[in-house]
């Protein structure tokens, strides 16, 4: 993992909102396996009306998913995180608030029908890093099938 990335996860960890942080945990897993990914930054909410407007007209638009992984078995994986438990003021935890939006749901959707492409809602970053795994061990059975098939013709 670069250097500079845990140093700064570390300093500011203290900023991040907990879906933030839990998101933030899945980015060093996808740095330290040398993933190609990026974050979607739908969520940069503004009183701007100037920026709404050009946020709009350049196409960006509500529910898309929060991160978009390359995966290394020749597929997308796009994930859109929740949290799991909610820190209560006692130190206790509590199920997560989180609610899934009727856009996130039509992007889900829509995109689960394309081919090679994946989206699932993962609450917490342990389930997250366990569904990147999951794909990729799938895409990887199917590549050998593939391959098998081929050899048998």
């Amino acid at each position: 993992m670069k250097h500079s990335f845990i140093l700064l996860f570390n300093r500011y960890r203290a900023w991040l909102k907990p879906e933030a942080l839990e998101q933030a945990r899945v980015v060093m897993w996808l740095e330290d396996n040398l993933y190609r990914f990026t974050a979607i930054p739908n969520a940069t909410w503004t009183t701007s009306f100037k920026q709404k407007i050009v946020n709009y007209l350049t196409g960006v638009r509500p529910g898309l998913c929060d991160l978009l992984v390359v995966l290394k078995g020749e597929g997308l994986l796009f994930i859109e995180m929740k949290l799991l438990w909610k820190m209560l003021k006692s130190g206790k935890r509590w199920v997560s608030p989180s609610k899934i939006m009727p856009a996130q749901i039509k992007w889900i959707e829509a995109l689960n029908k394309v081919g090679n492409v994946h989206a699932e809602i993962c609450y917490g970053s342990e389930e997250a890093i366990a569904l990147v795994l999951q794909i990729e061990n799938i895409l990887e059975s199917r590549k050998k099938e593939e391959k098998a098939r081929e050899k048998n013709k």
